[in-house]
């Protein structure tokens, strides 16, 4: 183990003595060692000196942690905001994209897409089963649980949905899904697949396929989109109709909706004082750009048009606003003709002077952002420099946002930003370009703002446009992160060492196949060289038994779960080794008891206790079932005073009973009670 070394290990005192210790040796004649001597105040000073270098040396400093991190391969992570979904009425009016929310203690939200004036208006949901058509509409407003397909889809159920008006940008739908109890779903991966089939019908035109679906199948809340259907017409009732049917319903939990809405939109918790919009124009005067969010319709603007040579600043021949929103009228006679050649910089007219910075071109300048004290997003963060180019000319250029200067070069365009005090700071020429000195020289052309973990604002928090006061109803935020400390990432390295993802011992697996992103697996089991193919022990296979979270008694995991196991495992596994998924055997035995209890007992009693205490989950894969087990659980049950005698028995093929009466399980079978036969003594 390597042990670091104090290096601040002397006070001021020990360090003069050292050196008072020293002088009869090294200058003999100097004989006057009293602290009104000279010399002994140089002694002093150099002691003090040594000191502060021994305490400079012995500290670790952020920077200096971020670059050992680097180093590793890990970086702090950014700051995120939070994200939430608010619910408007039907008949308010539109907003755009970027509309500012606040809340009565003065958080600001944004929206993160434009509401449209002419939005979806959800009239019916009904659930058709085989007795009829029921009407759910009042459970899912009220905030109760519906379940609206039968398990499997055997029975043909379905959901449906009628709409009184449909928008003209395509149909998004919210829906909020019950989370289900036990083991907790594991995060979906970019190659995950949805646990179940679910088909969409828009009656009278056919099946359609989500253009997006954030629930994953009904699978956890979100979003579901649906393109654009012009040929899609009304149908009974003077409604459009769209039916959901269970086509698969998977190996795992039911779905249930305790929620279901038409007219919820994106928003974070956020506030943005500078935007870029990038726009490809054609090299021709009179052309117009449509700048179509909140901030765009009262921003003060900059216009930068991409020449032969580069970028130019050049001014806006006229504008006008419209329904759809701020129209710039520009002259772009001149600009290049392939790429983005077009950018509108739009600043929050109440900061635009804190967005506009004079510089004074030194070699590592550092410029303050007032910000009141708020926190920006790194991420987002951009500036618009006047920059020397290669042919001696300045010209406005973009500046990126860096963790550090160190490894970039002279020519490269970038600058840090420390949250702490609020500032920006350039290279010195170095590490890093020096910005042109000027009145005006460095534009803040992206800021973003947000309260990180603090904006992770509660369910009905209050939330209303700051324009025109129109109340909405939000839902919980979520996932607002301030930006990860050094310590932090440390922290988060520690744990990537301590847990491989290469497979190399039996827990490996197990924990592996716990983790395959989207799927709630109850549990794991890895063998290592069992075959349930082959008799005997095959030393290069691992079979990997699993079980996933269901509400069947006997759960068995279908193909698309086993296939996704078998993806999780095959990217851990290490070579020469075959990995196998496979769902358990489940073994039916039969118990003969006779107890001594109370009249109240039943046998039902004691049949559903043995199977909440020593059920399939509870049992274990693979684990023998022992006699005295059972009878622990049993003593257990209330009114039950004892247990005197067990008989435990099976006929399946694979399972034995030993001579002390307990049940040897194959490696990958799993217990249920069958036949339960009570001899009763009361009292």
């Amino acid at each position: 183990m390597l042990v670091p070394r104090k290096l601040d290990d002397q006070s001021f005192e020990q360090i003069l003595q050292e050196a008072e210790g020293r002088l009869p040796w090294l200058c003999p004649a100097w004989t006057d060692h009293n602290a009104h001597d000279p010399g002994i105040t140089l002694l002093e000073l150099m002691a003090w000196y040594k000191e502060m270098q021994q305490y400079h040396m012995d500290q670790t400093t952020p920077a200096l942690q971020k670059k050992m991190l680097k180093l590793l391969g890990v970086t702090p992570a950014a700051g995120r905001p939070a994200t939430l979904a608010i619910q408007v009425g039907e008949e308010e009016k539109g907003w755009p994209a970027l509309s500012r929310l606040v809340t009565p203690q003065e958080v600001v939200c944004e929206l993160l897409e434009p509401i449209p004036a002419q939005r979806a208006r959800l009239e019916q949901v009904n659930i058709l089963a085989e007795d009829g058509t029921h009407d759910v509409s009042g459970l899912l407003t009220g905030g109760m649980t519906v379940q609206p397909f039968a398990f499997g889809g055997q029975r043909g159920t379905a959901l449906r949905l009628g709409f009184r008006r449909l928008p003209e940008q395509g149909l998004r739908l919210w829906f909020q899904v019950a989370p289900p109890e036990g083991v907790a779903r594991n995060p979906f991966g970019p190659w995950s697949q949805a646990p179940r089939t679910i088909r969409w019908v828009a009656e009278g035109l056919g099946p359609v396929e989500p253009a997006e679906d954030q629930t994953w199948a009904l699978s956890q809340s979100g979003f579901v989109e649906l393109p654009v259907l012009p040929e899609w017409q009304a149908g009974g009732q003077g409604l459009w109709w769209l039916r959901l049917e269970l086509e698969e319903g998977g190996c795992e939990e039911q779905v249930r909706l305790s929620g279901l809405a038409a007219n919820r939109y994106r928003a974070a918790q956020q506030q943005t004082w500078a935007a870029s919009h990038w726009f490809t124009v054609e090299p021709a005067a009179g052309q117009q750009v449509l700048l179509e969010d909140a901030l765009a319709q009262v921003a003060q603007v900059a216009v930068f048009l991409r020449q032969a040579k580069g970028w130019q600043q050049i001014l806006p021949q006229g504008e006008s606003y419209g329904p759809a929103g701020r129209w710039l009228q520009v002259d772009a006679a001149g600009a290049r003709a392939e790429g983005p050649n077009l950018l509108v910089v739009c600043l929050d007219p109440i900061r635009s002077q804190d967005l506009l910075l004079d510089a004074k071109g030194r070699p590592g300048e550092t410029l303050h952002l007032n910000l009141q004290g708020q926190r920006a997003l790194a991420q987002h963060l951009s500036l618009w420099c006047d920059t020397l180019e290669e042919d001696g000319e300045i010209r406005p250029a973009a500046w990126r946002c860096v963790d550090d200067l160190y490894q970039y070069g002279p020519r490269d365009r970038v600058f840090t930003y420390d949250p702490v005090r609020e500032t920006i700071a350039f290279g010195d020429g170095l590490h890093g370009a020096i910005p042109q000195g000027g009145q005006g020289a460095v534009l803040v052309a992206g800021l973003v703002l947000s309260l990180g973990s603090q904006g992770n604002l509660p369910a009905q928090a209050g939330l209303y446009f700051a324009d025109d006061g129109t109340g909405v109803q939000n839902g919980a935020a979520t996932g607002g992160q301030d930006p990860e400390t050094p310590r932090q990432a440390g922290a988060r390295l520690r744990r990537m060492i301590s847990q491989t993802e290469k497979c190399v011992a039996a827990g490996d697996y197990e924990r592996r196949a716990k983790a395959t992103p989207g799927l709630r697996v109850a549990a794991a089991k890895a063998l290592p060289g069992y075959d349930p193919a082959r008799p005997g022990r095959q030393p290069a296979v691992v079979t990997v038994v699993v079980i996933p979270a269901s509400e069947e008694a006997l759960p068995r995991p279908d193909e698309r779960f086993l296939s996704a196991v078998a993806r999780q495992l095959e990217e851990g596994r290490p070579l020469c080794i075959r990995t196998q998924v496979t769902g358990p055997c489940y073994v039916e035995y039969s118990l003969s008891l006779r107890l001594l209890a109370s009249r109240e007992v039943t046998e039902e009693q004691v049949r559903r206790w043995l199977w909440q205490q020593a059920g399939p989950l509870q049992a274990g894969i693979g684990r023998p079932l022992r006699k005295d087990d059972l009878a622990a659980v049993l003593q257990k049950l209330p009114g039950l005073w004892q247990v005197q005698q067990i008989d435990l028995g099976s006929l399946h093929p694979r399972c034995y009973r030993t001579a002390a009466g307990d049940l040897e399980l194959p490696p990958d079978g799993v217990p249920w009670l069958g036949r339960l036969q009570i001899e009763w003594e009361r009292m």
